[in-house]
């Protein structure tokens, strides 16, 4: 009995021997799946061992113990006790006729180990599948190229290694999902794919980062400058929700991460997706009812807690319930208050509708279509992350048209009040110079034959022909006349008191000493306060003094004559001029401005009208450079930023570490990143007429006038370029 079940099992390992040996899988051109790949993990025909030994690869060895199955059966209840999955792998292939003329390559998806051997020879090692182990990177990786023959049978082995735990998510767990793409024998076309799959990739997620860089900085400078703006608040730290989340969702195209950091990194990618969807629906609530209900709170805690869920367990019942009540319960709130959506809330209210839209696309695909999965998976992750806070840009460009289309509105209405006001006040003041006129003619027909109040009269006329003169600044100094007039009048009362008290003094009995005492005392009073009463009149003339001198100041006109001027100011006032002015003419300029002052440079002795002129005319046509010069990038993969750049500067003294021209003591430098000004050009620019400017645009005067004004102050204009790169001018002045 013993010996027939020996014999027994001797044939049966023998024939197991024989038929793996003999078994032999036929590749041919029909099994090319999208880009020419074909999935060798499901094939039949492969046989598996568990374990480890390296003279596993070698053909000739004996088969024993070894089972029929394919890598796609791979699973974590085949881990040791440390959690390790190992295991050998053996298939024959042979490449039919189909195949021929056509360049082999081995691809690898998942983040196990491998080393691949083609008859007996290590072919290539993903990862390291030793001690210490190293998992396979299978992120923008390029496939291996394999030299096959068509025609001759090949014996391909594989030593496979692998961990997993309970926290790893569900995209990278041994599934057959997931192992089907595992190895794949791929031909050209599939290369071609692959590099124009890695330079896309990396094109949105420079894209992806750049933008959200941008806006994270734009919305926050947003909050800044209108600080009681919740609206704002909300998008800005929405904005820093999403540059975060891009860090995380594309932090392994750029980075090489190992597999732990993998798993934390795909845990915090999709908890971020969730929460950028969650905040976007935030900002819907906020402009509908001005405030973010618990109910949304709890949807936002639900929707994190079942995606990571769905991810690590793969459970995904929850999450779906969880999103569909944010779906029913957002879209309840959007009916309700549909009547309310008009203006810039359309531009939430689409932001929202793209990106939920996408997100619903892109969990489509990754469930039911794995190849338009990877295909489209960039683009929608970049629309996801993108449309949101463009949309918003958008909504904050019609919210401020709106704004100003509303203080427009409102200044009308008050212009329109002010013209019937003073209308009003034109009549009244015609009707009193007919009761003065009428009044006049009375006191003047009264007072004809009283030739004592002549020289009255002829004051009153001289008094008239002042007050048309000083019409202008009575309104100014009326007040502080009131001072003067009422503490006068009190005064005169004082006086009065005081001859009073000192008649008293005369009249009272030298032996009521006590009487005289009194009074004396309260002459000392009554003069104290007339003492306080006339500062208060100096005080208030004083006023009226420079009320006077302020307005002649204010109204007073360039003479010519040199002043000292503080030129950090100066500039900084003319940078703004020139900005918002050019604003004014084109809604959609936009451009950098950068400045440094030196705070050492002080004042200089200059006419500040005119040094204005040249500053104002410089930084005119380094805005007018930026914005008419062709969008390049600065570096590889950033985008064209025009940027204006103003300097000052306080120039060294010949000797003291810098050579400089001792006359000259302040540097002002005007930089632009515009197209630059071509060299045969350079000397024609200052001459007068001469423009590059479109006919109408430009009369060639600016330069010419400019390079005119600094030389008559004893200084240079001069001019710095590279075509390509922009153009620096710089005006030097002397401090006299």
């Amino acid at each position: 009995m013993n010996r027939c079940l020996l014999f027994l099992f001797i044939f049966q390992a023998f024939t197991l021997k024989s038929s793996a040996q003999q078994e032999v899988v036929v590749l041919s051109a029909g099994l090319f799946q999208s880009h020419q790949r074909i999935f060798l993990a499901p094939l039949d025909g492969w046989i598996f061992k568990q374990g480890h030994d390296p003279n596993w690869a070698n053909p000739d060895i004996d088969l024993s113990g070894w089972q029929t199955m394919n890598p796609t059966a791979l699973n974590p209840e085949m881990e040791d006790e440390d959690g390790r999955i190992e295991g050998w792998f053996r298939i024959n292939i042979r490449l039919n006729e189909s195949l021929q003329n056509i360049p082999f390559y081995l691809s690898r998806s998942l983040w196990a180990a491998t080393d691949i051997y083609l008859d007996g020879k290590l072919l290539h090692s993903f990862g390291d599948a030793g001690n210490p182990y190293a998992a396979f990177n299978p992120i923008l990786k390029y496939p291996v190229p394999v030299d096959m023959v068509v025609g001759k049978e090949y014996l391909l082995a594989i030593h496979f290694v692998d961990y997993e735990s309970t926290f790893t998510q569900r995209e990278i767990r041994l599934t057959p999902h997931n192992l089907k793409p595992f190895l794949n024998l791929t031909g050209p076309d599939y290369v071609t794919w692959v590099t124009r799959d890695h330079k896309l990739t990396h094109i949105y997620v420079t894209l992806s980062l750049g933008v959200s860089f941008l806006l994270f900085f734009l919305y926050w400078f947003l909050v800044y400058l209108n600080p009681d703006q919740i609206i704002f608040r909300i998008i800005a730290w929405f904005t820093t929700v999403v540059l975060v989340g891009t860090v995380f969702i594309f932090g392994n195209t750029f980075i090489e991460i190992s597999y732990s950091w993998e798993k934390i990194r795909f845990l915090l990618a999709v908890s971020f997706q969730a929460i950028m969807i969650i905040f976007s629906l935030f900002m819907l609530e906020w402009v509908l009812t001005r405030k973010i209900s618990k109910m949304s709170w709890v949807i936002l805690v639900a929707m994190l807690i079942t995606n990571i869920v769905a991810h690590v367990f793969s459970i995904s019942p929850p999450f779906g319930i969880t999103f569909i009540v944010m779906l029913l319960y957002f879209g309840r709130k959007f009916y309700a208050h549909r009547g309310e959506i008009k203006g810039a809330i359309w531009a939430i209210v689409s932001a929202v509708v793209v990106a939920t839209g996408a997100t619903m696309v892109y969990i489509t695909l990754h469930k039911y279509s794995l190849d338009l999965f990877h295909e489209y998976e960039k683009p929608l992750l970049s629309l996801t992350i993108l449309s949101l806070p463009l949309f918003l840009l958008a909504y904050i460009s019609v919210r401020f048209k709106e704004t100003l289309m509303a203080m427009q509105t409102e200044s009308k209405k008050l212009l329109r009040v002010t013209e019937e006001k003073r209308e009003i006040l034109a009549n009244q003041n015609l009707l009193l110079e007919s009761q003065i006129k009428e009044r006049t003619r009375e006191l003047s027909a009264s007072l004809e034959n009283l030739k004592s109040t002549q020289s009255q009269l002829i004051q009153s006329e001289k008094m008239a022909s002042l007050g048309e003169l000083t019409a202008g600044i009575a309104h100014e100094i009326q007040n502080p006349l009131n001072f003067v007039n009422n503490f006068s009048e009190v005064n005169l009362e004082l006086l009065e008191e005081v001859r009073a008290e000192i008649i008293l003094v005369k009249t009272q009995d030298i032996a009521s000493q006590r009487d005289v005492t009194k009074s004396l005392e309260s002459v000392k009073d009554i003069i104290d306060n007339i003492k306080e009463n006339e500062e208060k009149i100096v005080h208030h003339g004083k006023r009226a003094d420079s009320i006077v001198k302020g307005m002649l100041q204010h109204s007073r006109s360039s003479s010519g004559v040199k002043e000292p001027t503080d030129i950090n100011a100066l500039t900084d006032e003319y940078l703004r001029l020139a900005y918002h002015g050019l604003r004014a003419k084109d809604k959609s300029f936009n451009a950098t401005m950068k400045t440094d002052y030196d705070p050492s440079s002080g004042k200089i002795n200059i006419v500040p009208q005119e040094i204005g002129r040249v500053i104002l005319n410089l930084i005119t046509n380094a805005f007018y450079a930026v914005s008419t010069s062709t969008p390049r990038p600065s570096k590889e993969g950033e985008t064209y930023v025009p940027t204006v750049t103003i300097t000052t500067r306080r120039l060294l003294p010949s000797g003291a570490g810098q050579k400089v021209d001792q006359s000259v003591d302040v540097e002002i430098s005007v930089r632009d990143n515009g197209s630059g000004i071509p060299e045969h050009l350079k000397d024609k620019i200052f001459q007068p007429f001469f423009t590059t400017k479109p006919t109408g645009q430009g009369t060639g005067l600016g330069l010419s006038l400019s390079y005119d004004i600094v030389k008559a102050h004893g200084g240079e204009l001069k001019v710095e370029s590279i075509p390509g790169e922009g153009s620096t001018f710089r005006i030097l002045l002397p401090v006299e």
